[in-house]
Formats: C-alpha cells, sequence, structure tokens
C-alpha cells in the first residue's frame, strides 16, 4: 500500500503541474472564445457595455482550491510517509503558490460604471478614479499594467479577460505602451547620459 502511495506521489510530482497548465489555459482559451462570439454579436447590433467586472472565472478560482487542497493532502502524506525533503518541498511549493493564487482570485476585482472604475487589491485595498485619471496603459506579453499620474496602480493579469476594458481605453483614445519599447527608450537615455558623463570628463581631463 505504502509504494503505491508512493508512486502516486511521485507521478503527481513529475505529471501535475504540467496537467494543472494545460487544464487551465485550455478552459481559458473555451471561455475567451465564448466571450469573443458573443461580444462581436453585440458590437454587430450596435451594443457598447457601460457597465461590466473585470475578474477572475469563478470555474478558474474553483478549480485553484482544488488544486490547493490536492497539493495539501499530498504534502501531508509526505511529510507521514517520510518521504524525501525535495518531495515535500514540492509539495510545500505548490500549496504556497495555490493559497496565494486562491486570494487573489477571489479578492482582485475591477468594475466600470460608465467612466467610473473601482478597483479592488488582492488585500481588499479599493480605490476609485475616472478613465481620464489614467496616463497611459502598458502591455508586457499578454498583461496590461494601468498607470495613473505615472505611476503604475495596477496590473490585469493574461488569465483575465480584458477585451471590454480595452475597448473603452482604445474608445477614450488612452496611450497604450509596448513595455519592451519603453524599456528600450530608457536604456538608450541612460547610454546617452552615461556618454555625456564620459565626454565631460575627458574634457575636464584635457583643460588640466
Amino acid at each position: 500500500m505504502n509504494e503505491l502511495i508512493r508512486m502516486i506521489l511521485g507521478l503527481a510530482v513529475q505529471v501535475g503541474p504540467y496537467f494543472a497548465v494545460f487544464a487551465v489555459f485550455g478552459y481559458i482559451a473555451r471561455v475567451r472564445d465564448k466571450k469573443d462570439k458573443e461580444r462581436e454579436e453585440e458590437q454587430k447590433k450596435g451594443i457598447i457595455n457601460s457597465h461590466y467586472v473585470i475578474k477572475t472565472e469563478t470555474v478558474l478560482a474553483i478549480i485553484f482550491v482544488v488544486g490547493t487542497i490536492f497539493c495539501v493532502f499530498c504534502l501531508v502524506m509526505a511529510i507521514k510517509m517520510q518521504e524525501d525533503a525535495f518531495v515535500v518541498c514540492v509539495f510545500g511549493f505548490f500549496f504556497l503558490v495555490g493559497v496565494v493564487g486562491t486570494v487573489n482570485m477571489i479578492m482582485w476585482k475591477l468594475e466600470v460604471n460608465g467612466d467610473e472604475i473601482t478597483w479592488r487589491s488582492t488585500f481588499g485595498r479599493k480605490r476609485t478614479f475616472k478613465f481620464e485619471d489614467i496616463t497611459y496603459c502598458e502591455r508586457k506579453k499578454s498583461a496590461i499594467r494601468v498607470y495613473i499620474n505615472g505611476k503604475k496602480l495596477f496590473t490585469i493579469d493574461s488569465g483575465i479577460d480584458d477585451s471590454e476594458f480595452m475597448e473603452d481605453i482604445k474608445r477614450r483614445k488612452i496611450p497604450v505602451k509596448s513595455h519592451y519599447v519603453i524599456q528600450l527608450k530608457k536604456k538608450r537615455m541612460k547610454e546617452q547620459e552615461m556618454k555625456k558623463k564620459r565626454i565631460k570628463q575627458m574634457n575636464q581631463m584635457k583643460k588640466k
């Protein structure tokens, strides 16, 4: 019996993470396709939603909770059966990730009502502002960072459907910048500053 449990734990360590990733991304893709089709129908009819909520899909949060419970079970069994420290650490790591991820999925929310936006952070902190307060948005891969008065306020992760919010951003002509372009510009500015400093130092040495 113990050997069977050890075998199950070993398979969970090796295959579990890959299975979880494929399941989550597959679900996200199906949900997005469904919402895109619904949105296309609304656009054809000239319907523009002025009130909507952006948050993690409930089913996705449930998957995370179930995965976290499974990790707890495996962690307890690994400790009880005195498994290698590596196995215990792996399940302990996934348990912590599961707890943090579950709290984030349940708490994080963005609600848009006309021009007013209410954002709730992972830790329950709320802030209300308007679209006109947004300085710009920054796109990094599939995630969107929103900046207020030049400072980052929050990030819409890649696993969350932000299409309605980005349509509002586009309608209001709020700039959407690329993270990599911004970093490249900063790098060039830094290089130019270093070049100016070197030239200044050389000129000072020549005067001496």
